[in-house]
């Protein structure tokens, strides 16, 4: 997944609970403006994204790829 699609789907969470796009940057920890020329940018420090992400309540993280590992994960294996 793309940085700008992680910012956009963030951001978009922020919105559906009442948060403006600068009271998400704040509570992060950053400028309006950070957040802003990020989302132009398509380019943010992993840590800037982790700490937006925890304001409006998600996480980030790495899953296999392997179409196997997932099916096992999501228990769909032998369906």
């Amino acid at each position: 997944m793309l940085v700008s699609n992680l910012l956009n789907e963030i951001v978009d969470v922020a919105r559906r609970k009442g948060m403006k796009q600068k009271d998400l940057a704040a509570q992060a920890g950053l400028s309006a403006e950070t957040l802003s020329r990020a989302k132009r940018s398509g380019d943010m420090h992993l840590s800037s994204l982790i700490r937006l992400a925890n304001v409006v309540g998600l996480t980030l993280q790495l899953v296999s790829d392997d179409a196997v590992l997932n099916k096992i994960s999501s228990g769909t294996l032998f369906n």
